[in-house]
């Protein structure tokens, strides 16, 4: 292995971590994306559900009642801005995430061209360095006989 192809294979190395690290990104920001949507959904839920019975009711229940609604509200309204900023989060972890496969990939290519490349020169050195012999057979080099 020249040291140009195991520089390319550090190279492939450090890629994949990195790679590895920008996935791992994008799953935290995904599942901190899903949190805020699952509470925002719960929130909702707690406000639908928040129904005024039938009949005759006492006015500290309304109040309460009309309180709860109120802050269930202004809850479901601070949370815009912060799912906003975790979708953000997340669209950019994940072009991060594309960018560090795409560099690996190159860096796995550039390993594989180098690593061809040194074979073929080892072949050739190898070649240069048989002795000459007589008497040897012609051989044809599209599919001929040997």
């Amino acid at each position: 292995m020249t040291s140009r192809t195991a520089r390319r294979k550090r190279i492939i190395r450090v890629r994949s971590v990195e790679h590895q690290m920008a996935e791992a990104n994008l799953a935290r920001a995904t599942s901190e994306l899903a949190n805020l949507v699952e509470l925002g959904k719960r929130l909702e839920t707690l406000r639908t559900d928040l129904a005024m019975a039938k009949g005759a009711v006492a006015g500290r229940a309304l109040n309460t009642i009309g309180e709860l609604g109120m802050r269930l509200d202004m809850a479901k309204e601070n949370l815009v801005a912060p799912t906003a900023g975790a979708s953000a989060r997340r669209d950019q972890m994940g072009a991060l995430a594309q960018r560090a496969m795409v560099k690996e990939e190159s860096a796995v290519r550039l390993y594989e061209r180098s690593r061809k490349s040194a074979e073929q020169e080892m072949e050739r050195r190898a070649d240069a360095n048989r002795p000459f012999r007589t008497g040897m057979r012609l051989r044809l080099i599209d599919g001929g006989i040997a």
